[in-house]
């Protein structure tokens, strides 16, 4: 993968995962950037009024009402193979540096 310095900010790239980190930190980084895509985040957003809506339960914990919301929810699987598309800016390239020998990069 090339450089980010070679990516202009608000261009679309889509990233391919060629191969598994070992580090959990760097598992956690690829799917962190996965859930950056934009139809990720929409069906997230969606999952998220739903679960606030309904199904969580309303209990008493030290004499307050506590509220315990369900679990997010799990839209992108991280495997080898996996494809996501981002908008790159700035703020990203850190996070795409540390894992760019797990990743392969196509414009657009």
């Amino acid at each position: 993968m090339a450089a980010t310095a070679e990516m202009k900010p608000g261009s679309k790239v889509t990233f391919t995962v060629t191969k598994m980190p070992a580090a959990l930190g760097l598992k956690k980084t690829i799917f962190r950037l996965m859930r950056q895509e934009t139809r990720v985040q929409r069906a997230l957003d969606k999952l998220a009024k739903g679960r606030a809506d309904g199904g969580n339960r309303l209990k008493q914990r030290g004499g307050r009402m506590w509220n315990s919301r369900k679990t997010a929810s799990r839209v992108v699987i991280l495997k080898t193979g996996a494809t996501f598309t981002l908008i790159y800016t700035p703020q990203l390239a850190a996070d795409l540096k540390s894992v760019e020998k797990y990743l392969s990069r196509k414009a657009g």
